[in-house]
Parts: structure tokens; C-alpha cells; sequence
């Protein structure tokens, strides 16, 4: 099954379920990705609409997030995009392992190592007015 889904949420937090909803029910629609995988790619939806929420939590009248998820023969993507101003995933500070003392010092900014650590693939679009964070899992990759 292909096809493609466009959703816009107000930039609130208790707007995510909705987008965690529409989410799950769309990579669960043919059965092909496991529960697992569908949870993973939820739980990074999840953090990248969060994170647009927060960037544009800084502005008096925040405009929508938009979601637009994408069925294809190999993969699911979804790709969120806020009108924040953008940001640089490179100038992020790397965060320490797990194990490090260090990373008791870091109580934000998991979310990107997260999202890496759950999806196939995350890519980081700048747009004029934002970012465009694009998650996907490919149906053939183990589950």
C-alpha cells in the first residue's frame, strides 16, 4: 500500500497523542513493520513533534507543525516541519555515552541521538522559516 498522509497539529503538547496516533495507525496498517518497530518509530515521531512544540513555544502566535507520512513499497517516513527559525543539527554538542560521569550533566538534548537510535534513517532539512525532520523505517530492515 502507498500513499501519503498530511496532518497539522497546534503547537501544544496535547496535540502529540493525536500525531502518535495517526502515526501508529498508519505503519500498522499492513502489518509489515513488527509492533516493536511500529513503537520505535512512534516514540521518534514522538520527540521530533516535541521538539518542533518547544522551538515554536517561543513565538506569541505559533503557527501548526505539520506531519506528512509517506507509505511506499520500502519504507515509512514521516517528515515533521516547524516554522521555529530552524537550527543546526551539526552545532549540537555531542553527548557523552551512557556509561560517562559526564552524562549526569545532561538533562536535554538526547532526543536527535534518540530518534538515530530508533528509525533507519533521520534527516535534517533547513526550510526558509524552519526545520524539516524526516524519520523513516524501511520495511525490509530486521525487526
Amino acid at each position: 500500500m502507498a500513499g501519503v498522509i498530511d496532518l497539522e497539529i497546534p503547537a501544544r503538547r496535547d496535540h502529540l497523542a493525536l500525531a502518535r496516533l495517526v502515526v501508529t495507525a498508519a505503519a500498522a496498517v499492513d502489518g509489515r513493520l513488527s509492533d516493536r518497530r511500529v513503537d520505535d518509530l512512534r516514540l521518534a515521531v514522538s520527540e521530533a513533534c516535541a521538539n518542533a512544540v518547544d522551538a515554536l513555544s517561543r513565538t506569541d502566535h505559533p503557527p501548526p507543525v505539520a506531519l506528512s507520512i509517506e507509505l511506499s513499497a520500502e519504507e515509512i517516513a514521516v517528515t515533521i516541519t516547524d516554522r521555529a527559525g530552524g537550527f543546526e543539527p551539526a552545532a549540537i554538542d555531542t553527548i557523552p555515552g551512557a556509561t560517562e560521569p559526564e552524562r549526569l550533566r545532561h538533562e536535554r538534548g538526547l532526543g536527535i541521538p534518540l530518534m538515530r537510535s530508533l528509525v533507519d534513517d533521520v534527516g535534517f532539512t533547513r526550510t526558509d522559516d524552519g526545520t524539516a525532520v524526516r524519520l523513516a523505517v524501511r520495511f525490509d530492515a530486521l525487526t
